[in-house]
């Protein structure tokens, strides 16, 4: 509420004053993380000259960040109360900035993708309390309606917007830009901080499931991981072995740990719902369709294709807006037909152009791209918001923050463990670690990789098939927050 405000009662225009700035504190806090989600793909191609990558690490440059940011999301609201929303976007706020700035000035892979992976957890952490605080900091009324519609429009269009700035800097001053560039906003919304409400938090009986979400967290980089390596060209059968079963006993002490927890990241009721579970499913193949796509059409864009990082940003909105589209379009028709056809038809459609763009013979053309990412972005959009209504379906209020953190989460990993299969399908046709392939092997490379993708689809449209059932309760009317 508004008078959590520190200090005496402001007046009615000193309000105004202090919930514009509370805004767009707050309000570029969420556009960083949201433009933070697409912007280093159009820079990967550069990255991977300047630091000499192979393609099997240049994924975990994207993988390290959405891994990190999915796990840290189950934890952070337990966070938010044990030390409070303000105290933890500060320190979410400091982390993304620091992270940004050792990002800009990385001499090596590794330290890059250690920098990505911080990164990833400030903004989860961001992601988490900045929406609460703008809440607290503007009451109830006209002001918190128009900010709301802010916020939907900021999170729908932040990845298109990362496309085209990642595009414009890395073409400008150079790729260490796109990181870069948090570090002012981050320094100018720290500086904002005091203004923001203050919130109770360190509520007793409330423990921290730490061994949960950190069991969670690296069974997923463990399994990304022997995706990746298990098709290198000096992979090794029992290395991969090693790391699988590292992966699956990391799972299983998750389970474990959450069947004893006193309060679980997931309480194990929730999962128990057919048609959260297929939500759940469909949201983590979305999110390997959309990132194996943003880094399939990057790599090969700009490398054989020879686009700009504009260009290719630019291309990649023919995707990013249609998923847009698709997500407005698919909460319209699930209302009059169910979540089941949106779903199901969202995952076709995906899938649909993924096996288009995989039965191209010979190298792909600008024209092949064009046509078919607007269809891909178009069903991803539908499957998305399709799969949201379905996990936050019939969730009490004290399960909410539960079931949003399972939905970004879900499609976040799903990102991960998709960029770390097509990845791995590209280097599958390499002859040699660090090798340049031929204009055949990049195209045997590419259709491996799309082919895959449309099984991921598959994967969804089966789980929507099984699991959702036919019609089912009234959807809740309203505009979700994408």
């Amino acid at each position: 509420m508004v008078d959590n405000f520190s200090g005496p009662s402001p007046s009615a225009a000193q309000l105004g004053r202090r919930q514009r700035l509370a805004l767009g504190a707050l309000g570029a806090s969420f556009l960083m993380v949201a433009v933070d989600s697409t912007i280093v793909y159009v820079a990967i191609p550069s990255i991977q000259r300047g630091l000499e990558l192979s393609t099997a690490t240049v994924q975990w440059l994207m993988s390290a960040f959405l891994i990190s940011f999915g796990g840290v999301l189950l934890i952070s609201t337990r966070l938010a109360d044990l030390f409070g929303r303000r105290r933890l976007f500060t320190t979410g706020l400091a982390v993304v900035t620091a992270a940004s700035l050792l990002s800009a000035v990385a001499w090596s892979g590794g330290v890059l993708i250690v920098a990505r992976a911080l990164q990833g957890t400030g903004a989860a952490l961001v992601a988490t309390t900045a929406l609460p605080l703008l809440a607290l900091a503007l009451g109830n009324g006209p002001a918190r309606s128009r900010a709301l519609g802010l916020w939907t429009v900021i999170g729908a269009f932040g990845g298109t917007a990362g496309l085209l700035l990642g595009g414009l800097l890395t073409d400008g001053p150079g790729w260490r830009w796109v990181f870069l560039v948090n570090v002012p906003v981050g320094i100018a919304a720290a500086l904002l901080v005091p203004i923001l409400p203050a919130d109770p938090c360190a509520r007793a009986g409330r423990p921290l499931d730490v061994a949960g979400a950190a069991s969670l967290i690296g069974a997923l980089a463990l399994f990304g991981w022997t995706i990746v390596g298990a098709f290198a060209a000096e992979a090794s059968a029992a290395s991969a072995a090693l790391r699988l079963a590292g992966a699956v006993v990391l799972l299983l002490l998750f389970l474990v740990v959450e069947s004893r927890a006193a309060r679980p990241l997931v309480r194990p009721g929730l999962l128990r719902s057919r048609t959260r579970l297929a939500g759940l499913i469909v949201l983590f193949t979305a999110g390997t369709v959309v990132d194996g796509v943003l880094l399939l059409i990057t790599l090969y864009g700009q490398e054989s294709l020879g686009l700009s990082a504009t260009g290719f940003g630019a291309l990649m909105v023919t995707l990013t807006l249609p998923s847009v589209i698709g997500s407005y379009a698919g909460q319209a028709v699930a209302l009059r037909h169910g979540l089941r056809t949106v779903a199901m038809a969202g995952m076709a459609l995906a899938g649909a152009g993924l096996l288009a763009l995989a039965m191209v013979r010979g190298p792909l053309a600008t024209g092949n791209i064009l046509s078919v990412l607007p269809v891909i972005g178009v069903g991803a959009g539908a499957a998305f918001v399709a799969a949201q209504i379905a996990v936050t379906l019939g969730a009490t209020d004290a399960d909410s923050p539960a079931t949003s953190g399972l939905t970004d989460a879900s499609f976040s990993m799903g990102g991960a463990i998709g960029l770390a299969t097509v990845s791995a399908a590209l280097v599958a046709h390499q002859t040699a670690p660090g090798s340049a392939a031929g204009p055949a092997q990049v195209a045997a490379g590419l259709q491996t990789a799309f082919t895959v993708a449309a099984g991921l689809a598959v994967v969804g449209l089966l789980a929507a098939l099984l699991l959702l059932r036919r019609g089912g309760a009234p959807l809740p009317v309203g505009r979700l927050d994408m």
